[in-house]
C-alpha cells in the first residue's frame, strides 16, 4: 500500500500512457510486417490521445487543486506489473512484439479498473478511467486478433 494524492494518480496514468507510446514507437520501427506495424502505429496513435485526456484532468477548471491535492491509499501490486518497455529486444519477432503489448494492455486495463473502484475520486475521474479501461481492453482485443493470425 502506498499513500497517493489524485494528482498523482492521475499522472501515474499518464506516465503508464508516455510509455506504451514509446513502446509502440519503438516497436513499429522494429517490425517489417506491413500490417502489424501499422497497428503498432496505431495504438501509439490513441496512446497519445490517453495522454491528453488525462492530462486534461489535471487541466480542467471541474476539478479543484484543492481535490487534485486528496490523499489516499492504494494498493499497487496491479501497478507495479506494467509490462517494462525494455523488454522488446533489437532482435524480437512480430510475435514477440505482440505478446509484450498483449500483456501491457492487459495490465493497463486491470490498472484502470483497479483505479476506478477508489471512492474518493470524482466521478468525472472515474468516467475517464473507464472509458481508458474500455479502449484499453479494445486493444487487448485487436492484438489478440493478430496473435491468433500468426500462431
Amino acid at each position: 500500500m502506498k499513500i497517493f494524492n489524485v494528482k498523482e494518480i492521475i499522472e501515474y496514468a499518464i506516465h503508464i500512457e508516455k510509455e506504451s507510446f514509446v513502446f509502440y514507437t519503438n516497436a513499429a520501427k522494429l517490425i517489417e510486417d506491413a500490417d502489424i506495424k501499422a497497428l503498432l502505429v496505431k495504438l501509439s496513435s490513441e496512446e497519445v490521445d490517453h495522454q491528453n485526456r488525462l492530462k486534461g484532468l489535471i487541466d480542467e477548471a471541474k476539478i479543484s487543486p484543492e481535490f487534485l491535492l486528496k490523499e489516499m491509499e492504494i494498493d499497487t501490486t496491479i501497478m507495479d506489473r506494467i509490462v517494462e518497455t525494455s523488454m522488446i529486444h533489437g532482435d524480437a519477432s512480430a510475435l514477440d512484439v505482440l505478446n509484450v503489448a498483449l500483456e501491457r494492455e492487459k495490465n493497463t486495463e486491470q490498472t484502470y479498473a483497479m483505479l476506478m473502484t477508489l471512492t474518493q475520486i470524482s466521478e468525472d475521474i472515474v468516467e475517464v478511467f473507464e472509458d481508458l479501461r474500455i479502449q484499453e481492453q479494445g486493444h487487448v482485443n485487436k492484438i489478440q486478433a493478430r496473435i491468433n493470425r500468426i500462431s
